[in-house]
C-alpha cells in the first residue's frame, strides 16, 4: 500500500530538482524597477509671439544739427554735434505665422539731447530736443523665443532752436528706422535691444528780432535703447 505514495514523492522531488537546475542555468534575476523605466516624452510648446504687449524703455542719443540764417543782417551757417538720454514708454501687437512676426507700435519719450555751436562770426546756435515719439510698423523672425526685427514709420517731436537774438520752437514730423532683437525670458516678459536712426527734417523759421532773423536747421540723430516689455 505505502509504494504508490514512495513513486509520487520521488517524481514530485525529481520535479523539483529539474526546476531548480533551470533556474539556475538561467542566472540571476535582472528585472530593472518601475523608476529605472525611461520618462516618458513630453513635447516642448514653441513660445507665441501673437499679442498685445506694453513696456518701458531708455536709451543713448547723438546727432547733428546743421543750421543757416541771417542774424543782425548777416549770414550765419552752423554744424555741431547734439547727445542726450531718451526714455518713456512703448505699447504694440504682434501677429505670428510661423516663424514671420509682423507688427505696429507706438513709443512717447522724454528727451534731454542738445547741443550748440558757433558760426564764423562767433555768434552762437543751440537746438534742444524736449520730446520724441513715433509709430511704426515692425518686421521680423523668430528662432522660438528670440526675436530679430526692423522697424520703420512716422516720428515726430518738440524741437527747440535758439540763436544769438531769437529762439523758436515747434513740433516737428520726420522719420525713423532701424533694427533689433527681443528675447522672451518668460511667457509674459522679453527684454529687447535696438538701434533706429531718426530725422525730423528741417523748418524755416523768421523773426522781426535782431532787424529780421531768419533760420533754418536740420535736426537728425541716432540712438542705442534697451527696454522690457509685458505681452498679455
Amino acid at each position: 500500500m505505502q509504494r504508490p505514495f514512495f513513486l509520487l514523492a520521488a517524481a514530485l522531488s525529481s520535479v523539483g530538482l529539474a526546476a531548480s537546475a533551470g533556474a539556475a542555468d538561467l542566472g540571476p534575476y535582472r528585472g530593472g524597477s518601475i523608476k529605472d523605466a525611461p520618462a516618458p516624452y513630453v513635447e516642448k510648446r514653441a513660445f507665441n509671439w501673437t499679442g498685445l504687449y506694453v513696456g518701458l524703455q531708455t536709451g543713448y542719443t547723438w546727432g547733428n544739427t546743421d543750421a543757416t540764417g541771417a542774424v543782425l543782417g548777416a549770414n550765419q551757417s552752423y554744424s555741431y554735434d547734439t547727445t542726450g538720454w531718451v526714455g518713456g514708454g512703448h505699447a504694440g501687437y504682434n501677429w505670428q505665422m510661423q516663424n514671420l512676426v509682423f507688427g505696429i507700435e507706438t513709443d512717447i519719450e522724454a528727451a534731454s539731447l542738445g547741443g550748440d555751436g558757433r558760426s564764423a562770426l562767433g555768434l552762437r546756435h543751440e537746438t534742444d530736443l524736449n520730446w520724441i515719439g513715433s509709430t511704426r510698423g515692425r518686421l521680423g523672425l523668430a528662432y522660438d523665443r528670440t526675436l530679430f526685427y526692423a522697424t520703420a514709420g512716422w516720428a515726430y517731436g518738440d524741437v527747440k532752436v535758439s540763436n544769438a537774438v531769437a529762439s523758436f520752437s515747434e513740433v516737428r514730423n520726420g522719420w525713423t528706422a532701424g533694427v533689433g532683437v527681443e528675447h522672451a525670458y518668460s511667457e509674459r516678459m522679453s527684454l529687447r535691444l535696438e538701434y533706429r536712426y531718426t530725422d525730423l527734417g528741417s523748418t524755416n523759421f523768421s523773426s522781426a528780432a535782431g532787424g529780421g532773423t531768419t533760420d533754418k536747421s536740420d535736426v537728425d540723430f541716432h540712438a542705442v535703447r534697451a527696454g522690457v516689455s509685458f505681452k498679455f
